[in-house]
Formats: C-alpha cells, structure tokens, sequence
C-alpha cells in the first residue's frame, strides 16, 4: 500500500469539536443574516426564493440518486484500502457528473417551458450553479475517510463568506437573482477547493460502464428514500407556491421551519459523523463498541433535543418580531406547532444514523418513506386547502412523527430504546423548567426587546443545566466533571497519562498535561448498572 495514500485515522473527539464549530458558525449565519433578508425581500420574495428552490432541488435528486449516500458507506467500508477506495471513488463520481448534467439539462428546458414569468425564470437560471456544484461535489467522498475537521473549517470559510457577500451586495429586492448566485457560487468554489485533498488519498483506477450501472443499481434503495425525504421537506413548500401566487405563505413556512431547523442544526449535523463512524465499527463485527458509542449517542441526541423543544416555543413570542421584522407575526404561532417536529427529527435522524445506514438496510427504508410521503402529501392536499400554511405545519410533524415510531419499533431488538425514553425523562423535566423560567422572564422583565431575548436565553440554558444536574442526571454530570478537570488539569504537569471516556471515544488515551486522572464510572455504565439494579 502506498503510503502517502494512507488515510490517517482521525480523532473522533476533534471530528466532533470541529463539527460543532462549524455548526455554531452555521446556526449564527442564518441569525445574522436572516433579518436583513427578511427586511429586505419580504415574504413574498422569499416565497419565491423558497418555491424555486423546491423546484431545482427535486431535479438534483433525481440526477444525484442515492449516489452521496451510496458512495460514503462504501468508502467508509474500504477506506484502509487504496485500491478499493479508489476504484469506488472514480466510478461513483463519474456516475455523479453524468446524471446530474442530464439532470441540468432537463432543468434548463423546464424552465424555459414552465418557469412563470421573466423574473421568476432569471431566478431559476441562477439555481443552475446549485446543479453544477451537485456535478462535481466530492464531499461524500471525504466524509467517508472522516476528514470532518477539513471539511469543517471550508465550511466556516464559506459560510462567512456567503454572509459577507449578501450584507455588501443585497439591498433591494430585485436583487434576488443575485443572491441566489451568491448562495450557489460560494458552495460551488469550496467545493474545488476539495479535490486537492480528495486527490491526496486517491490514485486513478480504471473501471467500466457495467461498473457505472452497477452502482446505479446499488444506489436506488438510498434513492427512494432520498427523494422521499426531498418531497415531504419541500412538498410544501412547492404546493404552497403553487396554491398561492403571491408566495407569501411559503415564506412564511420557510421562515418558521428555519427557526425551528436552525435551532435543531448542531444536534442533527453530528449525524454524519455517527453513520461513518457506526459503520465503521459495524463492518469490523466490534458489537461491544458498537452498543457502547449507540447508548453514548442517544444520550447525547436526547439531552439536545427537548430543550430545543421547549427552548423555541418559550422564545419565539419575543424573538420572530425582531428577527423578521414586519409582515411575519404569523410565524410565532407557526413555530408553536414546528417545534414539535423537533424530537421527531432527531430521533428518526438518530436511527437511521446508528442503524439502518450501518446495517445497510435501506431497502426496508423504501418502504417506510413511501408510507410517509403518501400520508404527507395527502394531508397537505386537504390541510393547505383547510387551513393554509398551519396546515403544511401539521402535515410536516406528523409525517415526522410516523417515521420515527416506526424506526422506533424496527430498531428495538437491536438499538436500546429503553435507554432512549429512560434518560429522554430526566431531560424533559428540565426543559419544561426552562420553559417556565423563559415565561417569566418574558412576562415581568420590561426592557429593551433585543436585551430581553438575549436574558431568556440565558436563563433558559443555565436552568436546563441547573435542572439536569438536580437531577442528577449522570452524562451531564460526568462531561461536566471532565470538563472542568480538562480544563484546569492543563495548567498541572507530570500527571500519569490514562483513558478519559468522551463522545463516541471512550478510552482514547489524553495527556496528563491535558487532564487530571479521573476515577469515575463511564456515564453510560453507571446508567446501565442502576437500571439493572
């Protein structure tokens, strides 16, 4: 094997820290810049932003298949393996480049005959450098040999950039074709930016057209329920716009799923990281290690989720009116609703995270995204007529809340769902504490509005804390022992160097320079052994 084509194995605990830097940068992008976007195109522009988009969205995945998906479990399965590795990279890139340019193409043509009028079709032109970036991204690649760090810091790189550009060039609203360029075009040159890496771990390997077809093939049961999830996220959305001519109502869906889905961001994105890595251990047959980082995940992914619940309806009364200005007060009750969806996104994102993509079972997932969009598409045909766009609210949670009860049922023998409603409790409890600690804030607090939002969320996240640690809830108290000695430990020397248990790694070996030896029980454990007793 050669060496300088070696994948060096990455830290898991630095793919979950540079992770969660991206996605604090990610979370505040959207909060810097909505607010002006939202002033500055109202919600019927951003309706047309929204509509558009659903509609290119749909021709990448159709042209992009299940190919990302496909290609990183595969890589993550032979990354040790030069040849095998790259071999899959050039003949699921190719196959990549060549759907998703017919799928340009298509486009193009569609929007020539169905575009509506002028502004809407220079609108839709502009979303062909999204397609162009689908042609050659090769993220899924570097997402399956785990360079998560590169990827994160790119992304930071682009995601202030593309804020940069939009407060320098957008001040008026015919200028949203060139905001839809600056959203595109800045994806697109990260995305070049990759290969030189990409290139690094990958040597040119020959393959064949029957190779192409091949993965083809293989792609479809991670199609399905691709463009399942596509069309019941974006459905909506596309009725909306369709159903109202002025888009006013898509963007007022968008806006109230953007606070509810920006404020999930930071649980959700670490789920790339858990399917790599839970595959990973999956195809080395390490059960041990397999169930040991599932019970840490869940608890991670529960202990995030419900104050993100509770979190947005405390805080949405007082935050929407100076985060979307006027013209969006519909989007505070919308948010109520929305914020529901949350527990079931993180839980359906979990399984599929930690089970069904380790296990390949994707063809199974067919079945189950076919029910939900059924059921998603229908209740908007009657909701969106009934009751407008709380109507594409409640067909969106609900659909959510079908997928997650039955990846709960088929997960059970193997993934512990008990664990996930037992330490699920503990956490719901703190977060109605905070909910009520943000009430009274927001009831008897009488300052400037910006001020008073800012106070709610602190308040909010210091009694959730307080709350969890009352409780005595054991993964936060330990993460918090470590913590605390991780940081005040590197100011000690000539400490013995021992395993300290963290995310998804618990017994990588940390400098004493770094951290204080440690006595207690791994969290997940003690957990275990008390439900035990």
């Amino acid at each position: 094997m050669e060496k300088s084509k070696e994948v060096k194995k990455e830290s898991l605990k630095l793919n979950f820290i540079f992770n969660i830097i991206y996605q604090v940068v990610a979370v505040l992008s959207p909060i810097i810049l909505t607010p002006r976007l939202s002033r500055v195109f109202g919600a019927d522009y951003l309706g047309v932003k929204s509509y558009t988009f659903s509609i290119v969205y749909y021709f990448a995945i159709f042209g992009l298949l299940g190919l990302d998906l496909l290609g990183q479990r595969k890589i993550a399965l032979v990354k040790d393996d030069i040849e095998a590795r790259s071999k899959t990279f050039w003949t699921i890139f190719t196959t990549r480049f060549t759907l998703v340019f017919l799928s340009t193409a298509l486009f193009i043509g569609y929007t020539f005959l169905f575009g509506g009028d002028e502004f809407q079709k220079v609108v839709f032109f502009c979303w062909t450098i999204y397609l162009i970036r689908e042609m050659i991204n090769p993220i899924w690649y570097l997402q399956g040999i785990e360079k998560y760090r590169f990827l994160s810091i790119l992304s930071i790189i682009s995601n202030i950039a593309y804020v940069v550009l939009s407060f320098v060039f957008i001040n008026s609203k015919e200028q949203l074709p060139l905001y839809v360029i600056i959203f595109t075009a800045v994806p697109l040159v990260i995305s070049l930016t990759y290969f030189p890496l990409v290139f690094k771990y990958t040597k040119f390997a020959k393959f064949t057209f029957k190779e192409m077809m091949i993965s083809i093939k293989e792609s479809f049961v991670y199609f399905v329920p691709t463009i399942a999830t596509a069309i019941y996220s974006m459905v909506d959305k596309t009725m909306l716009g369709a159903f109202d001519a002025s888009k006013v109502s898509a963007g007022l869906y968008e806006s109230a799923e953007k606070l509810v889905k920006v404020a999930l961001a930071i649980s959700t994105a670490s789920y790339t990281i858990m399917r790599t890595r839970m595959s990973y251990l999956y195809g080395k047959k390490d059960k041990e290690k397999y169930d040991e980082q599932s019970r840490i995940f869940i608890s991670f992914s529960m202990m995030l989720c419900w104050p993100i619940m509770f979190g947005v309806i405390g805080i949405a009364k007082d935050f929407v009116p100076i985060f979307f200005g006027d013209g969006f007060e519909d989007v505070i009750n919308l948010s109520y609703v929305f914020s529901i969806i949350v527990p079931c996104l993180t839980i359906s994102g979990l399984l599929q995270a930690i089970y069904i993509f380790p296990h390949g079972l994707q063809k199974e997932m067919d079945i189950y995204f076919i029910i939900i969009v059924v059921v998603n598409i229908a209740m908007n045909l009657l909701l969106i007529y009934l009751l407008g766009t709380i109507g594409a609210v409640i067909s969106s949670v609900t659909s959510e809340a079908i997928l997650a009860t039955i990846l709960i049922i088929r997960s059970r023998k193997v993934i512990n769902i008990k664990h996930m409603f037992i330490c699920s409790i503990k956490y719901i409890i703190a977060a109605a504490a905070m909910l009520g600690a943000i009430y009274l804030v927001s009831r008897f607090l009488d300052i400037y509005i910006i001020w008073k939002v800012v106070i709610e969320f602190l308040v909010g996240v210091f009694t959730y804390y307080i709350f969890c640690l009352i409780l005595v809830d054991r993964f936060v108290l330990y993460y918090t022992r470590v913590t605390f000695r991780f940081i005040f430990g590197r100011f000690k020397k000539n400490k013995k160097t021992e395993p300290v248990p963290e995310i998804g790694e618990t017994t990588e070996e940390v400098s004493s320079e770094d951290v204080e030896p440690v006595e207690e029980t791994e969290p997940e454990e003690e957990e275990k052994n008390n439900e035990e007793n």
